[in-house]
């Protein structure tokens, strides 16, 4: 998350335009701020504080507005666009096309930080973490697929309600060095930066989909045999080391991905 320098006070006409539009919301903490931006701003259109038609305000006006840097509310802004609810114009104000969707399941990746976001207002039920094997994983590791892994079981919730089933293994010389009471952040591989000083250089993800059995679909409160999609995620240090591998499960009919591709032009 990058770091913000506190905002000057919006003066009289920087506010006039847009009077029901708040001003210094961010909470800095959570969600990454360009995610709690694009909240703010969507919300405010969806309301008709920004009707459909209408400009926003200018980047330097809402970086202003909300104590944030430029960089921040041109991702906003971007991905506002990708979703079809704003259309940015060269040397203009953006201008509002539609309201945003009702869906608020997607959870588009492009970024660790997108990862975190994902996880914004989640709690960590955790069930168990002991050595377990796991011979598909310790190949990951590149261990023998009978040498003990050390797993992290949890159940995500949200409001008290489970929403995600999470199993995450560690290495030996990763998890022995972790106990269960070191997993006091939803967002596990922070505890791993925190705890032993691991940097992170790279997050490789694999989605996937299964059919729930009788404990997964007890776990989400889904009938078994109801469709799951599964997401894998290895995390890496700078020095291509893998140090956690994060299994996570949610109901496939409450949960999608969104993904932004880029087309290369041609010369």
């Amino acid at each position: 998350m990058e770091p913000v320098t506190e905002r000057a006070k919006p003066d009289r006409m920087t506010q006039e335009p847009w009077p029901g539009l708040p001003v210094g919301l961010l909470t800095r903490s959570g969600a990454p701020l360009y995610r709690q931006l694009m909240d703010v701003l969507g919300d405010a259109i969806g309301a008709g504080v920004l009707p459909i038609g209408s400009t926003l305000p200018t980047e330097a006006q809402l970086a202003l507005r909300f104590g944030v840097s430029r960089i921040t509310v041109r991702e906003a802004l971007q991905r506002l666009e990708n979703e079809g609810v704003i259309r940015k114009q060269k040397a203009k104000n953006a201008v509002v096309l539609a309201k945003p969707s009702a869906d608020t399941s997607g959870w588009e990746i492009n970024s660790i930080d997108d990862i975190i976001a994902a996880a914004s207002g989640a709690e960590l039920d955790i069930r168990s973490y002991r050595p377990e094997t796991a011979p598909e994983i310790a190949g990951l590791f590149a261990l023998a697929p009978n040498e003990p892994l050390h797993c992290l079981r949890s159940i995500l919730r949200k409001s008290g309600a489970a929403y995600a089933v999470s199993t995450i293994y560690f290495p030996p010389p990763i998890g022995s060095r972790l106990a269960r009471h070191h997993f006091d952040d939803v967002i596990v591989f922070r505890v791993m930066q925190r705890e032993l000083g691991i940097v992170l250089g790279d997050v490789r993800m694999t989605v996937a989909a299964e059919l729930a059995d009788e404990r997964l679909a007890r776990q989400l409160d889904r009938p078994a045999g109801s469709a799951v999609m599964r997401t894998r995620l290895v995390y890496r240090t700078t020095g291509n080391q893998p140090v956690e591998v994060a299994i996570t499960e949610y109901p496939a009919d409450a949960f999608h991905l969104s993904y932004r591709l880029t087309l290369r032009r041609q010369r």
